[in-house]
């Protein structure tokens, strides 16, 4: 079996970017090889803790590809609250031309709603299994799994920050770890979060809150209390969350057991080799305090997607190069922009928490540059 493209790994990117070549050109023939088959059962009167928040840009782009995500269980952010030790900024919707700053959506829903609009077109074929070896042999890419042996001419890799493809094909990488977890879970709330996304700057730690409808919200803790905050009763986890927070929402009643993944930043220094494409977290991890992680994957799948319509999958060197330096050049902007406000803001030295301070507090007197910060957020 021969194909123009195949896709290892069917996440929200890899998915997406399938979605969206397909869309602008039909003709292509594609595969997406996924380890495992998904599971879009979910309990209705929850949420699952895994959820994204998605730009206005990205969230139009899917739409504009068919993608029909369950409203009704999505959240919506209108304003956000970011708080330092003795400083605050907030930005409101009002300030953009959007009519809200993210959407939180599961990544069940949004997953399940892309595969269905797949589902629509025949030329996408998918497996599920994995994959054991891939190796380049007469300008074709020959991959193999347990069951099942096919061909074809470009191999794209949106596989994950531990990307297998990533390392059989010897991209250079550097990571850089942050020592911390991203512990996550859902709360229902005292005090109503009316669709404001709140986050904390702590002394060594970050929190976020991420509202959900019926008064639900989603939490983001990167700390390195990961073991002893997993380890606590419910009770014990809500108080903790409560303090940290400063009992902003009220009492909390946790609704899912949380969960954790490691933190760190993966600097590759090109998404490009031969015919081997990465995106996504196979090209790119950065800290999660900004959100912004599923957003510049989406990015490389539009962009990527475009380029191989338009040329009917016969990409030359030139327009591969451009495509590369214009990703690296839009990922390293939000890498670095993360990796500073961590550092900055883990930073003790009393200057620096004063300079902190009064540099957050200024942002959030000026207009002019708020509204710059939203709309290069909302535009990822």
């Amino acid at each position: 079996m021969s194909y123009d493209i195949a896709i290892i790994g069917g996440g929200l990117v890899g998915a997406g970017f399938a979605l969206a070549t397909v869309k602008e050109n039909p003709k292509l023939k594609l595969i997406i090889l996924e380890q495992y088959t998904p599971n879009f059962d979910y309990d209705d009167t929850t949420y699952d803790n895994r959820v994204y928040a998605i730009s206005p840009n990205n969230f139009n782009k899917l739409s504009k590809y068919g993608v029909k995500v369950e409203n009704i269980r999505a959240g919506i952010i209108n304003q956000m609250s970011v708080f330092g030790t003795n400083s605050k900024i907030e930005f409101d919707r009002k300030d953009c031309n959007n009519k809200y700053l993210a959407k939180i959506i599961e990544s069940r829903n949004l997953l399940a709603a892309i595969y269905s609009e797949l589902s629509n077109y025949p030329q996408v074929e998918f497996h599920y299994g994995t994959v054991e070896n891939i190796v380049f042999i007469s300008e074709q890419f020959i991959i193999q799994s347990k069951d099942i042996t096919i061909q074809a001419n470009w191999l794209i890799a949106s596989d994950g920050a531990n990307s297998f493809v990533r390392r059989q094909f010897n991209f250079e990488m550097e990571e850089i770890p942050y020592y911390q977890s991203g512990v996550v879970a859902n709360f229902r709330c005292e005090k109503s979060h009316s669709s404001i996304a709140y986050q904390w700057f702590l002394d060594e730690s970050v929190l976020a809150y991420l509202p959900l409808p019926d008064n639900q919200i989603s939490i983001v803790w990167s700390t390195d209390r990961v073991n002893e905050l997993l380890n606590m009763t419910k009770e014990q986890f809500c108080n903790e969350v409560m303090i940290a927070s400063g009992s902003k929402l009220g009492k909390l009643e946790l609704i899912t057991s949380p969960a954790a993944f490691p933190l760190k930043m993966n600097l590759v220094n090109s998404f490009v080799k031969d015919r081997v494409i990465l995106i996504g977290d196979s090209a790119h991890t950065i800290h999660p305090l900004a959100g912004q992680g599923v957003n510049l994957g989406f990015g490389d799948a539009w962009e990527l997607a475009l380029l191989m319509a338009k040329t009917n999958a016969k990409v030359d060197n030139a327009d591969l190069q451009r495509f590369n330096a214009r990703r690296l050049l839009e990922v390293r902007k939000m890498q670095m922009t993360c990796h500073t406000l961590h550092r900055l803001f883990h930073n003790r030295n009393f200057l620096v928490d004063k300079i902190r301070n009064f540099g957050l507090n200024m942002v959030n007197n000026l207009g002019i540059v708020k509204k710059m910060l939203i709309n290069t957020a909302s535009n990822y």
